[in-house]
């Protein structure tokens, strides 16, 4: 879980969407996807997405969508997979190379520096 799903505005926001689509099913309405548009199956269990990644945890930017890939939809969990991967191999990518050392490079610290007749 990103540290955005663990912000007390969205878990506060989520519950309030979860509620809001309760309310709806118990009365019959049809509850719709933000990312498809296509209705969500009330046994189907749902998640509270962002509409935009960076837009932050308010109400106007949660809204009910299918958990998982469907015939019409990529799913939340699918897309949010695939956006961490990308966001993963970007921080890669950005990363320093990892420094090489030749192996005669360290030979100097082994062997005594003399200057004179004495050793440092």
């Amino acid at each position: 879980m990103s540290a955005k799903h663990r912000d007390p505005e969205y878990l506060k926001n989520a519950r309030i969407i979860r509620a809001q689509v309760a309310v709806k099913r118990r009365a019959g309405i049809e509850v719709t996807c933000w990312r498809c548009g296509h209705p969500i199956d009330p046994e189907q269990r749902f998640d509270v997405g962002h509409r935009d990644p960076n837009g932050g945890p308010g109400l106007d930017n949660l809204a009910p969508e299918h958990r998982y890939k469907t015939a019409r939809c990529i799913g939340n969990r699918a897309d949010g997979g695939r956006l961490g991967a990308a966001r993963q191999r970007e921080a890669k990518s950005r990363r320093a190379p990892a420094a090489t050392v030749s192996p005669g490079s360290l030979n100097w610290m082994t062997k005594p520096l003399t200057i004179g007749s004495f050793y440092v």
